[in-house]
């Protein structure tokens, strides 16, 4: 139902491992779904069983029952169980990515410097050792989507750090020579934090002087002075 590639692939983080796992295997079954047995349900149960269990995620669920006069009912159940899980937890990282999320109009000469250190990444990429495909794959998409960012009026952010993410976890499987990457990525954090640094002072600079208050008219005090109450 999924390649030692694709278990590589998965994040390390439990919750949007188990998204990606999930949505994978779930394909497979569709797959290979017949209408004379339950084989392919039971595959599904028994992946995400042993991914559950093996991960520590806190999921309950009843176990499956041997005989296919009830399994129909209980997979039911437990692929509603998966859908309400998986929904919540999308939602819940989504948040939290847009936490973490600037959106900065880059400069002219800023989408030139990452530009260059782009184009190096994918060089250092492309010539990495001990890289699977599939992963080398995954990291030309995380710079192309960049790269994509860096393009637009408007830049987010979350981009630079989903390719760190993904570098880290390369070299992490033992993916070689691909610190030089780390590094180039680490120039292009500084050049979009010069941009956020940049942007937010004039910002301030730009911003309206409040309002000064004008002193009491020392006639009109004179005048009250003269009010005979």
């Amino acid at each position: 139902m999924i390649t030692d590639d694709g278990l590589d692939d998965l994040s390390d983080d439990d919750e949007v491992a188990f998204v990606q796992y999930e949505t994978i295997v779930r394909a497979s079954m569709e797959r290979s779904r017949n209408s004379n047995n339950w084989e392919a349900e039971r595959s599904y149960a028994t992946h995400m069983i042993a991914f559950i269990e093996g991960r520590g995620l806190e999921f309950s669920f009843a176990r499956p029952p041997d005989g296919d006069a009830d399994f129909g009912e209980w997979f039911s159940g437990f692929l509603q169980r998966i859908d309400i899980a998986k929904v919540g937890l999308r939602l819940k990282h989504a948040a939290r990515k847009k936490q973490h999320v600037s959106v900065l109009s880059l400069s002219l000469e800023f989408k030139t410097q990452i530009g260059g250190h782009l184009t190096a990444i994918r060089k250092i990429v492309f010539e990495a050792d001990h890289l699977p495909e599939s992963k080398r794959d995954a990291l030309i998409r995380r710079i192309d989507n960049l790269q994509h960012e860096v393009d637009r009026e408007r830049t987010r952010t979350e981009a630079a750090m989903a390719l760190w993410l993904e570098l880290t976890s390369a070299i992490s499987k033992g993916a070689t020579n691909l610190d030089p990457a780390i590094d180039r990525l680490a120039r292009i954090v500084k050049v979009l934090s010069l941009q956020k640094d940049e942007s937010e002072t004039k910002a301030i600079k730009g911003a309206p002087k409040p309002k000064q208050i004008a002193p009491p008219d020392e006639s009109m005090a004179d005048e009250d002075d003269d009010v005979p109450f």
